[in-house]
């Protein structure tokens, strides 16, 4: 009799094994390649910031500041929660995303006190492009007025902070009034950049977005970045409270706190400290870019202060 021809069971329980094995080893390999795809292209927005950021600078000659307006030095008149994520969206897209008007004074009202072309002193908002100051502006100079937007509005994934996050988030105001294509009155939130790390949220309209990132500007006239001296975080180049109020919202889907942030004693700002501190130079603590900015993604988890955190910056650690 003739043998049938085929595989045996156990041949075929090998054979499964072996795909099985090898599918084991494919998936974390192919996780790897997205995340490493996804950091690139975080790195890819960063450069795209760093161009309209230094298009910005070229304009009105220095980099948008980025203190909060209610942390000391408060702001004169607008003393609400604004901190240097709001302000790096509203110098590159403007607060109604069709420019930054050279009269702003980064209030998140956007409103500024201008004198009119017959010298007297008006209390107006500033992007307003609806009505018409006949001694200023009309809706269509404020727009001519504008600069930029300096960067990709289709890649920057500009959004107001209740797209965001899903209660109103206070200390932030929904307190910068503008028209809707209905002609009625809304008012909206602070604007923040987020990064490549979209997911669905359940803030206003359930939007998917990413961590709004974190900028803060280099306090150029001191010398180091080390907390722990007899003067604190008062000379120190970078300063975490430029964005301690949006840190303070937790991450987006969850109230929980960011890494960086902590209930303990100055801990916080030790943990910024050290995302920030070039440990190569061992003479003094300098933190990279000290003369010019930061900009932190919370990388894939959302969470600030973790291993996945991307920089606007490479950063080396020594052995």
């Amino acid at each position: 009799m003739k043998r049938k021809q085929g595989f045996t069971i156990i041949e075929l329980l090998t054979v499964m094994g072996v795909i099985a094995v090898l599918i084991g080893l494919m998936v974390p390999a192919l996780a790897l390649v997205k995340d490493y795809s996804k950091r690139i292209q975080q790195k890819a927005q960063f450069h795209g910031i760093d161009m309209g950021l230094e298009m910005y600078k070229t304009e009105f000659g220095s980099y948008p500041r980025s203190n909060d307006n209610n942390i000391a030095p408060q702001h004169p008149v607008d003393n609400t929660a604004y901190c240097g994520a709001n302000k790096l969206a509203e110098a590159l897209v403007g607060l109604d995303l069709i420019g930054f008007h050279p009269n702003a004074d980064f209030r998140s009202d956007g409103q500024n006190t201008v004198v009119d072309n017959i010298g007297v002193s008006l209390a107006l908002n500033v992007y307003d492009t609806q009505g018409t100051v006949a001694t200023w502006q009309t809706g269509q100079e404020n727009i001519d007025a504008r600069k930029g937007p300096f960067v990709d509005l289709e890649k920057v994934n500009a959004f107001r902070l209740d797209e965001i996050y899903a209660n109103a988030p206070a200390p932030f105001t929904n307190n910068f009034a503008t028209l809707d294509a209905q002609g009625n009155n809304v008012d909206l939130y602070p604007l923040a950049l987020c990064d490549v790390y979209a997911q669905k949220r359940s803030g206003t309209g359930a939007k998917k977005t990413g961590t709004p990132i974190l900028y803060f500007r280099a306090r150029s006239n001191y010398s180091q970045q080390n907390i722990n001296d007899t003067q604190g975080l008062v000379d120190d180049i970078y300063n975490l409270e430029d964005n301690i109020n949006l840190l303070g919202l937790g991450m987006p889907n969850d109230s929980t706190g960011h890494t960086v942030m902590d209930t303990t004693t100055y801990s916080e700002y030790e943990n910024f400290e050290n995302m920030i501190v070039n440990e190569n130079l061992t003479t003094i603590r300098r933190p990279y870019r000290a003369d010019s900015y930061i900009l932190i993604s919370a990388g894939k988890d959302g969470d600030f202060g973790t291993a996945d955190d991307v920089f606007n910056f490479d950063k080396e650690v020594t052995e």
